[in-house]
Formats: structure tokens, C-alpha cells, sequence
């Protein structure tokens, strides 16, 4: 397949439309006139755009959980729950792992599975399967915007019945579903699916209805935030050449206070920058930070903790929307009453954070950081739009193949997954194996510096069985191995 990163026509947008909405039958329920009015009939602070843009202006921080469930009832249940209990300003409908595979008809059978026996019998809201109504459904009975999540390679028909349904954004990109969510399907094939919903989404805002788009890029695994935040600005161009007009920057923070304050920095000043180079100057950005995946603390007690860290950490990086991981993560599924301590611990930090102005940016530790990352990122990106000719989708495909973009534990066959990362003696990510990353040698001896003087910390070379336990350390209780069961 031959892509490139040019605005699609409109008779070729409308072309691959009619295949999509013929996918499943709920796909003829979609009218994007009467989509378009829907929209329009709304408060306009139910549109995500909208609330996340005058957070922005405000200086505030906001909470958006991630949640799905199965039947109309048991979501709109969910989510009444944490507008009203867990006081959040966002909510998200968090695509069941059947409809993001495209099994719609496995989905609909177990879509009445559970409305027969009253028991979820899926891990989210099988947005296809419920149409366009059924998304109102539980629109209708909300105050506040609803998001789509939910990374995978093909989400047109999600998309088309899902913003039709009253959803004013998406949470997603063909990077991370390329890294962490397939086997061996090609990245381009996965770039066009996501080229028609930022079409689509375009389409939206083209009529007078903004769309929110939230970039994901690459899930964090202690790597480097250079290889997290050069695929997210690849999802941003891509966005911005099919028309979308508000992008939300996410930021995968990883517990180290300095580097994650500048990658939030680093990734809004090159995110502005690569649009502004582009002519995408209308592009509006705003930031949404979240904690990491991976493994989390069994003890409730020090889950909190993280929770509360993380949204201190949102609250002096000035994002505007912060997600949390839930006390229940390490046990089971995410509970209801769980998600919503979860969230009441972030939503007091950040009540009594909100106001104070502190002046963290200007920190030294951060501008170190900071200055080594945006010249890891430059270099990067400079050298896919290099391969491409100055085309970043094309170039996207090569610099994979070739392993300048890359990343560690990867799903896909397709990936190098040669480099590879390690913490520092601060608890910072570094480069413990740079791949074929395009690094010149003061990059290289930087990170290779921080490493050493984790050596001599520890006594003894970094390797290997490092890695791993770097991997583990926060579920113990620390940010680095070494300190785990110490009398500190």
C-alpha cells in the first residue's frame, strides 16, 4: 500500500466511507447531517475541544478516567457515578477489545450475554454493536465530554458510529496500536485506517464541530521519552493533514519528577514547532499527562501515593487533563467504588495545588533534561522526514524498517525492538542499548555517562537483570531495585 501524508479528497474520503459503514449494519444508522446537528444542539462544554481549551486559558487541571462497560445501562451507570462521585470533568467510553478487533459479530453475541444474565461478559462498550442511539443513550445522560480510547489498527466504523453517538474525541494513534496492539500488520496499512478517522474527524470539525484528538505514540517501558514523544508529533502531523484542528499532546510520565516535567515541556515547544513548519498553524494543542502501565503496588496504601504523585506532577507540568491508574490495578479489573477513591485522591491534590504558582519549568535538572531531549527528538524526526523526502508517513515506513524509529518490547514482528532502556542512578531513563537510533556521539556518551555513575553507585555493571528489575521496581515500593527492602 502506497501512502503518503496528503489530504485525502473528498470523493476518495466518501469512496472508502461507503465500505466502512457497510462493516456491520449499525454503520446505515449513520447520518452525518443529523450527526452534525447533534453536535451542534449540544453544551458546548460537553465538547471536549471546547472544556480542554478553556482549562487551558484557565490555568487548570483536569481528571479524565479511562472506563468502559458493556451494557448501555452498566456504562451510563459507570460514568453518572464518576461525574457525580468521583467529581471528574472528562469521561471516556473505553472500546472493548472484540470491536477494536473488528468481531462484531462475536461481540454481539456476547453483548447479549450479558443483557440476558445481568454479568459482564466484555472489557468495554461494544460501540458498533450499541449503534448510534445507543451511544446517545448514554450521552444524553451526561454533563460533561465523553472521549473514545482505545488504541488498535482499525477503528473507522467505531468512529463513525461512535462520534455520530455523541463522542467528541479519541484517545489512540497508528503508532501505538502499531507497536503494542498487532502481530504483523504492515504500519502503513494501519496509517491509512487512521487516516480516515482523522478525515472524518476533520470532516467534524470542517462543519462547525471541533474534535479532540489525542495522540498516544508509544507506551513507556523505562524508556527514554525521545522514542515516546517522536512518535506522538508523527501522529500530530498525520492528524493535522487530514484537517484535525485540536490535538491533545499525552504524556506518558514515568516517576521521575525532572524528566517527566520536560518531557511535558519538550514535547508542547516540538509539537508547536512541527506544525508551525508544516503550515499547520491553526492547529490548537493542548497536554494530558497519565501514569504508567505496567505493574502497580498491591498495597492500596502505596498506590495512593502514586496516585498523588503523579497528580502533583500534572499540576506543575500545567496539563490540562491527568489520568490515573486505580488502587485495583494489581488485584482485578478496576471497581466502580475503586476508580472513584482513585480519582477523589487526585482531584484533593490537585484542589489544593491548583492555585499556587510555582516556578518548577526553570528548574535546572528539568533544562538538562529538557535540552538532551529535544535534541534526541529533532534528531529523530529529522531523520524519518529525511528518508521520506520530506514526507513523514513515507518516511515513518522506512525509518522502521531501518530501526531509527523503534521500540523495546514491542508486540510487532515488523519492529527492531533492538534498543532498549535502563535507569539511571537518579531513577531517569537512559539509553542502555541506543539500537539504530540516529544519536551522534554526545547524545551517546550523555546517557552513557548517567549509567556509569549508576556503576559506581551500585559496585558493578549494569545489565541485563537491571533492566528487568528496573521494570518492577515501582511495585515494590521505589523508583530504583537496588533501594527495595532497604531500612531507609
Amino acid at each position: 500500500m502506497q501512502i503518503s501524508n496528503k489530504r485525502w479528497s473528498t470523493d476518495y474520503f466518501f469512496e472508502q466511507r461507503k465500505r466502512v459503514l457497510s462493516m456491520w449494519p449499525t454503520g446505515n444508522g449513520v447520518s452525518l447531517t443529523d450527526a452534525f446537528a447533534y453536535h451542534h444542539a449540544m453544551n458546548p462544554l460537553k465538547n471536549a475541544s471546547n472544556k480542554a481549551m478553556e482549562a487551558k486559558r484557565k490555568g487548570l487541571t483536569l481528571m479524565c478516567p479511562s472506563t468502559g462497560k458493556d451494557t448501555i445501562s452498566a456504562h451510563t451507570n459507570l460514568l453518572k457515578y464518576m461525574q457525580d462521585e468521583a467529581k471528574v470533568q472528562f469521561v471516556t467510553t473505553y472500546i472493548d477489545s472484540l470491536t477494536r478487533n473488528c468481531k462484531f459479530d462475536v461481540a454481539k453475541q456476547e453483548l447479549q450475554k450479558a443483557n440476558d444474565t445481568g454479568k459482564p461478559r466484555l472489557n468495554g462498550f461494544p460501540v458498533v454493536e450499541h449503534g448510534v442511539m445507543g451511544n446517545r443513550a448514554v450521552i444524553d445522560a451526561l454533563d460533561i465530554p465523553v472521549l473514545l480510547f482505545g488504541p488498535t489498527p482499525d477503528a473507522r466504523l467505531t468512529h463513525e458510529i461512535g462520534l455520530a453517538g455523541g463522542h467528541t474525541g479519541y484517545s489512540g494513534g497508528p503508532l501505538i496500536s502499531f507497536w503494542n496492539y498487532t502481530k504483523n500488520v504492515p504500519v502503513e496499512s494501519i496509517i491509512h485506517n487512521f487516516q480516515y478517522i482523522n478525515r472524518l474527524m476533520g470532516h467534524y470539525e470542517e462543519n462547525g464541530v471541533p474534535m479532540m484528538y489525542c495522540v498516544s505514540g508509544a507506551m513507556p517501558a523505562t524508556s527514554p521519552p525521545s522514542i515516546m514523544v517522536a512518535p506522538e508529533i508523527i501522529e500530530v502531523l498525520i492528524a493535522a493533514a487530514q484537517g484535525v484542528k485540536h490535538v491533545q499532546l499525552n504524556c506518558w510520565v514515568q516517576g521521575h519528577f525532572a524528566q517527566d516535567l520536560a518531557m511535558i515541556l519538550t514535547f508542547q515547544k516540538l509539537t508547536r514547532e512541527y506544525l508551525d513548519r508544516f503550515g499547520f498553524t491553526d492547529v490548537k494543542t493542548t497536554t494530558y499527562s497519565v501514569s504508567p502501565t505496567g505493574r502497580f503496588p498491591v498495597a492500596h496504601d502505596q498506590v495512593y501515593g502514586l496516585i498523588a504523585y503523579y497528580a502533583v506532577l500534572g499540576v506543575m507540568g500545567k496539563v490540562q487533563l491527568i489520568g490515573s491508574r486505580t488502587i485495583d490495578e494489581a488485584h482485578h479489573i478496576p471497581t466502580i467504588e475503586g476508580t472513584a477513591h482513585s480519582f477523589r485522591c487526585a482531584g484533593m491534590v490537585i484542589n489544593m495545588l491548583q492555585n499556587q504558582n510555582f516556578n518548577v519549568l526553570d528548574n535546572p535538572a528539568v533544562k538538562e533534561e529538557a535540552y538532551y531531549m529535544e535534541i534526541e527528538v529533532r534528531a529523530i524526526l529529522d531523520k524519518v522526514l529525511e528518508l521520506g523526502s520530506g514526507d513523514i508517513v513515507l518516511g515513518t515506513k522506512l525509518a522502521i524498517e531501518q530501526g531509527v524509529l523503534d521500540q523495546p518490547y514491542s508486540t510487532s514482528q515488523l519492529v527492531k525492538s533492538k534498543v532498549l532502556g535502563v535507569k539511571d542512578c537518579t531513577g531517569a531513563a537512559r539509553f542502555y542499548d541506543f539500537g539504530n537510533l540516529p544519536f551522534d556521539s554526545d547524545i551517546k556518551a550523555f546517557h552513557l555517562s548517567k549509567i556509569a555513575e549508576r556503576e559506581k553507585q551500585l559496585g558493578c555493571k549494569v545489565d541485563y537483570e537491571t533492566v528487568v528489575k528496573d521494570l518492577t521496581a515501582v511495585s515494590e515500593g521505589y523508583i530504583l531495585p537496588e533501594f527495595i527492602g532497604s531500612s531507609l
